[in-house]
């Protein structure tokens, strides 16, 4: 089994999830990709508050630092990242793109990709990776996205969106009933309204 996970750092639910998928992938040591998503450029021809507007700003201002990582380093490097972008944006409750001299020196990784921020080239890259996820998704979609294969098929899909994060044996449980909704060509849907509240 080989994962291909599309993240934007922005998103709490998809963060939710990359933390649950991180237990799996460590336990079952599941070849993981890391993949750039940017909601974005997929709203981009939606209305949006001015306050939307900003914050889209400054997150693809810090997509550009993590498209740079990407394109130059491990993917070690871009999971270690958005850990560290997800836990200030969504446990710390910080802006996205403070701190962020520290976080890249806790990464590892050097501060001249800071100065990535202001390079507009780098959003093709992230567009493309976007696009890439809604062609083989659809386009009713947002993150987390996840391409699984197994060596026979290659299917993905939009979620699983979950709440909180399960513990160890509960994970590998909805892990074995997600990758098989996943494979199953005939499932294209499912969905109901949340009950639990998102646990961040």
């Amino acid at each position: 089994m080989k994962v291909n996970f599309w993240f934007d750092p922005t998103c709490p639910w998809c963060f939710v999830t990359s933390r649950w998928y991180s237990k799996v992938a460590n336990e079952l040591n599941i070849p993981t990709t890391w993949e750039i998503f940017s909601l974005s450029i997929k709203n981009k021809s939606t209305k949006r508050s001015s306050e939307m507007q900003e914050k889209h700003y400054r997150s693809l201002r810090v997509l550009r630092i993590i498209q740079s990582v990407k394109d130059h380093l491990t993917n070690d490097h871009v999971y270690n990242l958005y850990t560290a972008l997800g836990s200030q944006v969504h446990l710390d409750k910080q802006p996205i793109d403070s701190n962020l001299k520290n976080i890249l020196s806790n990464c590892d990784i050097d501060q001249k990709f800071i100065e990535k921020m202001d390079d507009e080239s780098l959003d093709i890259s992230i567009e493309k990776s976007t696009n890439k996820a809604v062609e083989i998704c659809g386009d009713d979609v947002g993150v987390p996205i996840l391409l699984l294969n197994d060596g026979k098929n290659e299917k993905a899909i939009f979620g699983p969106v979950i709440s909180t994060i399960p513990d160890l044996k509960e994970s590998l449980e909805l892990w074995e009933h997600f990758k098989y909704i996943t494979l199953n060509e005939n499932v294209s849907e499912l969905k109901r309204k949340r009950t639990i509240p998102l646990g961040l």
